[in-house]
């Protein structure tokens, strides 16, 4: 019912050069898994050449694909009667724009970090294992820990809920290889 990401223990919340920035030409769920590219061209001071730390981003070509997950730090937002809204917090469903820049997290080994439902191809199974899925933004949830490539356990399930409403079901994960 909702994407989602929230961090939990990781690597990227202590050491600084496991946060960078991407930039995607297609819009891009919360908590997505993405691949890195080349840096993108500096629109802002030609004599660059390239931002020094934002990348070209893109949905794993294959499953076993060195992947980071997207953290977007933006809000709701949307447009009523020609006007455009931005407000509130970061809660669920956000996705980011095509275009636009967005926070990515390199994964490190026992990262723990929270996945709405909609981050899975399909409904994980608490105690069995998801890996990145080819050519889309989501996790495929698996029985058995895949032999190679980035796969995270499903630790414990949890519902979703802002104020009164319920909005499905979040997944509490943590990264069991790489």
């Amino acid at each position: 019912m909702a994407n989602v990401f929230k961090r939990g223990k990781m690597i990227s919340g202590v050491v600084d050069s496991y946060l960078a920035n991407a930039i995607a030409a297609v819009e891009v769920p919360d908590g997505a898994l993405v691949t890195l590219g080349d840096l993108v061209a500096d629109t802002t001071y030609d004599a660059n050449g390239v931002e020094y730390d934002t990348y070209v981003a893109a949905a794993p070509a294959a499953a076993t694909d060195e992947v980071v997950i997207v953290d977007y730090a933006g809000i709701s937002e949307g447009e009523i009667a020609g006007n455009e809204y931005k407000m509130g917090i970061k809660l669920y469903g956000l996705k980011v724009p095509a275009g636009q820049i967005m926070r990515v997290r390199r994964l490190g080994l026992h990262d723990k970090f929270w996945l709405g439902e909609d981050n899975f191809a399909s409904d994980p199974t608490v105690g069995q294992f998801a890996k990145a899925t080819a050519s889309a933004f989501t996790h495929t949830p698996a029985a058995a820990l895949p032999e190679s490539g980035y796969a995270i356990k499903v630790l414990a399930k949890e519902g979703l809920t802002t104020g009164m409403r319920a909005n499905g079901d979040i997944y509490l994960c943590e990264v069991v290889q790489l």
